[in-house]
């Protein structure tokens, strides 16, 4: 728990005048709220004090007046402090949309390992769910502390005065406080682990969705429908029983808080109504007690239910901590060597494997490209062709070797420069909710207009465009469904050339281009990019004419660079790989 109240601290702590401007508000607003009970007991006092003894008060009403008055002034304060809940309602807000945006950010950092750890529906879970409203991060931060302080504040101010008056009989009123916090601490375990189980069957339920909806093709296309509606119906039933456990015990303890609060209230009314007849306080002293002891249920309810709020939200916390936590291969640095321009890539003795449960995909392989050299990757599924580009940009890092780029280490390198200069096309395009233009200048959203008609003409798009309706403003849907498969990967060499870049990496995009409309975009990239590096993965022999060399992986993991002739004449394992795909 200290672990979480530090984790809470810094976050009050980056919005300390907030913070203080809620605690001065709270403290106003308990005040105001407890002195309406106090000037209710003053007027009836001084009434009962008239009625019996007239002769002490020559002029009544200036005292009437006088407690009037005060009504006005705490009546003002309370407009003031109406604006308590909005705050809060504020700020909740606040730093849900900013631990959103701090924890997302630490996704966007995290490597291949950590998306193979967290399922997607997972991710959105702990981003949103996690997040929002009660009893979450974000409501519990400010609403969830604020209203248990503001409750304690009541209390704190109420039980000053009911001692003043009568200290046997406010014993009575909090006498089920110790009870309440008792009975938290035998279940704030139980409490806990049902809560995160929830938690936990939530996420299970959104990666179930995510998988179902971006799949959905496939199930129908395997008439799966009834079978993954049984897959999906299990899981939702899980969620339905953890759900339902935290109901159940929510249930049972905000009954027995109530009831307590009830008893207590009852005890006030019998004691303090035998206190009246006794003649130890007077009637107004009784009404202030009944009235103090009913506005303190709810505050007395509210401080065991931040503890179980609290242990609820401290779930959520250990969640996004767990994100924050996942151990990357590398983190990425910047503020080193910064790129300028690439004028060499090479491989030095790099090795790779995914994990230590499988093999390794690429052992100790070595090249080198020059500036403006055209190299086709070629070699079996699951050599590591692929993987060779995710080296190159760093999203991959080597097992060993190194990487360098200008005769610079990888690793010392500001990623986001050289990222910067590079067009990636992967092998199945995404593209992004929008227009066809937002997915064109998301990779350089100041793109001129006359390069952006080049571009149009160059990744095959320009007529393609006159086509529809709406032109280059034509919305796609989630993935780019609204397009067809070969019009997906065009849009993604577009948003590739957008960025004016120096290297190109095309992992086996030809594969949507039929062979006219591959030459031209070949044609066009030389027209428009002439000293262009370009390293492209391609099953389709007809790319061998657009390339200077061809770096060929074999099954065995050996790699070599050479010509397309040299390869032919002198390398065995080459021969039989182009034979095997000219038969294809």
């Amino acid at each position: 728990m200290n672990e979480h109240i530090r984790w809470i601290s810094r976050r009050w702590w980056s919005n300390r005048y907030y913070i203080l401007l809620l605690l001065v508000m709270t403290l106003v607003s308990s005040a105001v709220a407890i002195g309406y009970p106090f000037l209710f007991k003053k007027i009836v006092d001084l009434l009962q004090n008239i009625l019996k003894n007239p002769a002490n008060y020559p002029s009544p009403m200036k005292e009437v007046y006088r407690i009037c008055w005060l009504f006005v002034g705490v009546g003002i304060a309370q407009i003031i402090s109406s604006f308590y809940p909005a705050l809060r309602a504020y700020m909740n807000q606040y730093f849900e949309h900013n631990l959103r945006m701090e924890f997302f950010t630490y996704c966007t950092k995290k490597d291949y390992k950590f998306f193979n750890h967290f399922r997607t529906g997972d991710l959105v879970t702990r981003l949103t769910n996690d997040l929002s409203d009660f009893p979450k991060i974000g409501w519990f931060l400010c609403s969830g502390i604020f209203r248990a302080l503001s409750s304690f504040s009541s209390i704190f101010f109420s039980l000053i005065i009911m001692f003043n008056l009568h200290w046997k009989l406010t014993l009575l009123s909090i006498a089920p406080l110790p009870l309440m916090m008792v009975i938290f601490y035998m279940t704030s375990t139980k409490l806990y682990q049902n809560f995160q189980k929830n938690q936990q069957a939530i996420s299970a339920i959104n990666s179930q969705l995510e998988m179902s909806f971006s799949g959905v093709r496939i199930i129908k296309s395997f008439v799966c429908e009834e079978k993954y509606k049984r897959f999906f119906g299990q899981a939702l039933q899980k969620r339905f029983k953890t759900e339902m456990s935290v109901i159940q015990l929510n249930a049972i303890l905000g009954l027995i808080y109530q009831y307590i609060g009830y008893i207590a209230q009852i005890s006030v009314i019998i004691f303090g109504g035998y206190l009246v007849v006794k003649g130890e306080i007077s009637v107004g002293t009784f009404i202030v007690f009944y009235t103090y002891l009913s506005m303190m249920i709810y505050p007395l309810l509210d401080l065991p239910q931040l503890f179980v709020s609290g242990k609820q939200a401290f779930v959520c916390i250990d969640r996004l901590e767990e994100i924050k936590d996942f151990p990357t291969s590398f983190n990425e640095q910047t503020g080193l060597h910064k790129i300028d321009n690439i004028e060499s890539i090479e491989f030095r003795d790099v090795s790779f494997q995914y994990s230590d449960k499988t093999n390794m995909i690429l052992d100790k392989i070595s090249f080198r490209i020059e500036k403006g050299e055209k190299v086709l990757l070629l070699g079996s599924i699951g050599t590591g062709k692929s993987t060779i580009l995710g080296l190159l940009t760093g999203i991959l890092k080597p097992e060993s070797g190194g990487i360098f780029v200008n005769d610079i280490p990888i690793s010392d390198i500001d990623l986001t420069t050289l990222r910067a200069k590079i067009g990636y096309v992967p092998q199945e395009p995404l593209l992004f909710t929008g227009s066809i233009r937002d997915n064109i200048h998301f990779g350089n959203e100041s793109l001129e207009a006359d390069w952006y008609e080049k571009i149009l003409q160059a990744s095959q798009m320009q007529n393609e465009i006159e086509q529809f309706k709406d032109k280059d403003e034509t919305l796609l849907g989630q993935r780019g469904v609204s397009v067809s498969g070969g019009q997906k990967q065009r849009i993604a060499i577009a948003r590739a050339l957008s960025r004016k870049p120096e290297l190109l990496i095309f992992d086996d995009i030809t594969a949507s281009l039929d062979a006219d409309n591959e030459q031209k975009l070949w044609m066009d990239i030389q027209c428009i990019y002439p000293e262009v590096t370009c390293l492209m993965v391609s099953h389709r022999l007809s790319t061998l004419r657009y390339a200077d060399s061809i770096i060929f992986l074999d099954s065995d993991h050996t790699l070599v660079k050479s010509s397309h002739d040299d390869l032919m004449a002198t390398h065995p394992a080459y021969q039989t790989f182009m034979l095997e795909h000219e038969r294809v």
